[in-house]
Order: structure tokens, then sequence, then C-alpha cells
């Protein structure tokens, strides 16, 4: 069972244990220790008994049966992974550039220019031939009038 599950069925407990007996629990630590589990649902099971509160007994069965079912396997998350092949793909792209086949000697490259940036830098400006030469801004200049906020 997922965690989720796990904490969600304590919680209900936990909220059903709060207005039936006054019992504050901690519910991230009833869905991850099974010892801390097990003595919530004997006291819920106790109180179910004792007050005649059906549901406490029920909501400590199924917590009872969900702490039994062991932890799914943790997922690496998708950003992790993904920030793990940007840095392996860096590292590769920041390796001395090999030696020109027809020259015999070595090509510069955008990597030796500037130092890398944890990114991947984007291409897509070269298929439509924008240049950095092209993207120079020029000088505003100073007395001429503006517009503030985008409003004239």
């Amino acid at each position: 069972m997922s965690s989720t599950e796990k904490i969600a069925i304590a919680a209900h407990l936990h909220v059903l244990l709060r207005r039936k007996t006054g019992r504050v629990t901690d519910t991230e630590w009833l869905a991850s220790n099974a010892a801390y589990a097990a003595e919530i649902v004997r006291f819920a099971r106790e109180k179910a008994a004792e007050d005649g509160h059906v549901d406490l007994g029920v909501w400590a069965d199924r917590l009872e049966d969900i702490m039994a079912v062991p932890d799914a396997k943790y997922r690496v998350p998708l950003a992790q992974v993904m920030a793990d092949a940007v840095k392996a793909r860096t590292s590769a792209a920041s390796a001395p550039p090999l030696a020109d086949a027809q020259s015999a000697r070595s090509v510069n490259t955008e990597e030796e220019i500037y130092p890398a940036s944890g990114f991947i830098e984007s291409s897509f400006g070269a298929l439509f031939g924008d240049s950095e030469a092209q993207r120079k801004r020029e000088r505003r200049d100073p007395n001429a009038p503006r517009y503030v906020k985008g409003l004239r």
C-alpha cells in the first residue's frame, strides 16, 4: 500500500479518536511506525468496546490491516531524474573537445567560450537565423518619452 493511503486512514482514525475520546495522535508517525500504530489500534479498540463506538473499531481494523502490508518501493521523483540527466550531459559537454579530423587541430566550441550553466542550452533561435549579433540591443535615448508600465 502507498504511504498516502496509510496517512489517510491514520488521519481518519485521528479525527475519530479526538472527537470521541479526546485523544490526539500524530498521523504521520502513526502511518510510519508500526509499534505506535499497534498501540493506537489497541487503544481505539478498547475505547470502542467501553463506549460503544463501532466506527472506532472499524477504522482500527483498517489501520491494522494496512500496517501489515509493506511499503511500496521508493521511486525517484521525475525532477530528480531529469536533474541527474542534465548534470550528466553537462559533464560530458564540458569534456575537452575532440581534434578536428580534417586539420588535426582543436575546434573552439561554445562550451569552451562560455562556462557550463547547469541547464541545457537552447538551440531554438538557431533554427530561425537568430544569432548573438542580431540580438544586440541599441542604447535607448534617455530623453525619449517612456511608457509607464505599458500605459500611454
